[in-house]
């Protein structure tokens, strides 16, 4: 049944040019947010890349100019050439230079006409922004960018600190591209202050609340555990240095406790190698297994196994302070979060009541967390049950997409 979003109430038909470096086949939120527009009614028009993010590698059937131009379930797709991620920061920082200078070339010669507003779907690196900016000046139209990321900050994660000069010639230009959006959306609060301090004062109209969303993909699951007699931890997404998955390691040899327990680590990044390897530095790979990285058609299965997800983020800087998207899916499954966390996250497991959490990095609190939930695990049952109802008020897609389309139309 098609919900009724704000824009099949108000009756208004937008043709909408989107500028994501990613996009389907691979798995982002901007796939269902683009086919969501269009069973609304709107025109919806992607520009992107070639889909290398799985796997760094682009698919056979994406080689040699094949494809560029594609529908997708009722979204016209239209694809510039890049160069594979691959592995390394050499061939990364390729890959997004590439999709820059392909992304604005096309941006400066394709035709005018039928666009009403200009999306611009801002994941990592904010440099993908230049083409968005360059349609905005050709056609004169309003350009909304929603800020997943938080440029130059996320430099960090690759060790380039703030005096570097990588970092200051990055920072003047993510002030540049934020500064030309009509619009910023956000999501979650500490982007705003983040944004603010960056940009100046006067950005702080420009920006608005637009938290991220999560599909109601477990409502079949939800508050389904299976009694196995194991308690069971999950922790699902991206393995790098930003998620703090050594933390969850380092708590496992804490945990005093006699009765059976498993953590599930699914998913890949650039610090699996080094996770693993900690484990077995640590002598817990009886208590823990790395299932490495499952399209999300297949996650059903590790979310129906959980008795508790896992969620973490280094702390320290804003990034430690923002909400992982991950959270959201947690909430939609009904069972309980043991976090180790700052920030907006931190507000999100108090404020739900769904589980329990300590300060970012914290190992032995974790642990502690980690093994009263194991001792009881009944008892915090009740704590999922009070997330899938937090997640109900604040996080469907179709409260995001009533405020999102909002936006886009005001």
């Amino acid at each position: 049944m098609k919900l009724q979003y704000y824009a099949d109430r108000k009756g208004s038909i937008l043709n909408i040019l989107i500028v994501s470096q990613c996009f389907y086949p691979d798995n982002f939120r901007i796939n269902d947010i683009a086919q969501s527009l269009v069973s609304m009614g709107h025109q919806v028009r992607v520009l992107t890349g070639l889909p290398d993010y799985a796997t760094s590698k682009v698919p056979k059937e994406y080689r040699w100019f094949r494809r560029r131009r594609e529908s997708i379930n009722g979204v016209q797709v239209v694809r510039v050439p890049i160069i594979a991620r691959h592995k390394g920061v050499l061939f990364r920082a390729l890959n997004y230079a590439s999709f820059v200078v392909s992304s604005w070339l096309y941006a400066s010669f394709c035709k005018k006409k039928d666009i009403d507003v200009i999306f611009c779907y801002q994941t990592s690196p904010v440099l993908q922004a230049y083409a968005a900016r360059r349609l905005k000046h050709r056609t004169k139209k309003p350009l909304v960018l929603y800020c997943c990321d938080l440029w130059p900050e996320s430099l960090k994660a690759f060790h380039v600190g703030e005096s570097h000069p990588l970092f200051r010639a990055v920072k003047r230009i993510s002030r540049k591209l934020y500064r030309a959006c009509d619009k910023i959306a956000v999501t979650s609060a500490p982007f705003r202050t983040y944004l603010t301090d960056l940009c100046g004062e006067d950005v702080n109209d420009r920006i608005f609340d637009l938290p991220q969303h999560a599909e109601d993909l477990y409502a079949d699951i939800c508050g389904v555990y299976e009694e196995n007699e194991c308690v069971d931890f999950l922790f699902a997404g991206n393995i790098g240095a930003v998620q703090n998955v050594d933390c969850i390691i380092k708590a496992i040899p804490h945990i005093q406790t006699d009765k059976p327990f498993m953590v599930h680590i699914v998913g890949d990044g650039s610090e699996l190698s080094a996770c693993k390897e900690l484990s077995e530095s640590l002598h817990v790979t009886d208590h823990i297994t790395f299932h490495g990285r499952f399209p999300l058609a297949e996650m059903e299965r590790f979310y129906k196994l959980a008795d508790c997800f896992l969620l973490t983020l280094r702390g320290g800087d804003f990034i430690g302070m923002t909400l992982p998207a991950k959270a959201q899916g947690y909430l939609s499954a009904g069972k309980p979060i043991a976090g180790a966390i700052d920030g907006a996250a931190a507000q999100m497991i108090e404020e739900s009541d769904c589980g329990e959490c300590v300060r970012a990095g914290d190992a032995e609190g974790l642990g502690a967390v980690m093994q009263k939930i194991i001792e009881n695990p009944e008892q915090y049952r009740k704590k999922g049950e009070n997330g899938r109802v937090y997640y109900e008020q604040h996080y469907t897609k179709e409260i995001f997409m009533n405020t999102f389309i909002k936006l886009l139309e005001e």
